[in-house]
């Protein structure tokens, strides 16, 4: 056991070096904020920041007759029969979202009949898959992370991870991925920390005749 008086002597002599951690703590923080007045900043986070609030150029359209553009935050895909939300839910709120939290946010987006239609749904693996095109290049940057999204331009600055409608084993789900081309499990009820959103989607017949809300 360590006597009294070598506990008192220990803090008698460690007191300088903290005062002196304290002034430099008050330097820096000093320093930080005169930058900021002057409109310097972090290189390494306004980095990150700025991947995820700068304005980004247009992209250029690919052309590709397969897909339509609807003018209404719809594209269609005349090859697949298939109508898609145009920009993904991350693109849209800036959050990721577990494929619980999907199934309420598709329930609310139904009863809202976006663009009249109240048959928005997850896709199937296969249906996700169809997107992928290993000849489009779309940028994707999240933080210090920068990669290539392969799906037409048609669908903005698109996510790179998206849930599927289809179940693994008890507590996981399919997802897909589009840089990498492949689909992956995923847990259900996971923190919204993985990087994957949804795009929902519905099927159409003919020009199109599916379920228009009233």
């Amino acid at each position: 056991m360590i006597p009294k008086s070598m506990i008192r002597l220990f803090r008698l002599l460690t007191q300088p070096l903290q005062l002196v951690f304290l002034m430099l703590a008050v330097c820096v923080a000093s320093e930080v904020q005169a930058d900021s007045g002057s409109g310097s900043t972090d290189e390494i986070f306004g980095g990150q920041i700025l991947s995820l609030t700068e304005e980004k150029p247009p992209l250029k359209p690919s052309n590709d007759p397969r897909f339509q553009d609807n003018k209404d935050g719809t594209v269609t895909d005349l090859k697949e029969k298939l109508m898609w939300k145009q920009i993904d839910i991350y693109q849209e709120k800036k959050i990721w979202i577990n494929w619980n939290d999907a199934q309420t946010y598709l329930e609310k987006f139904n009863k809202e009949a976006f663009v009249g239609y109240s048959d928005w749904r997850l896709p199937t693996r296969k249906e996700l898959e169809s997107l992928y095109e290993e000849g489009k290049d779309v940028p994707w940057k999240y933080y210090w992370t920068e990669n290539v999204i392969h799906i037409d331009p048609i669908f903005g600055y698109s996510s790179c991870c998206f849930w599927s409608s289809e179940v693994y084993k008890d507590e996981y789900a399919w997802g897909f991925n589009y840089i990498r081309g492949r689909t992956y499990p995923s847990a259900r009820g996971g923190p919204g920390l993985s990087l994957s959103t949804i795009r929902p989607v519905r099927t159409i017949l003919g020009i199109d005749s599916g379920n228009a809300a009233p």
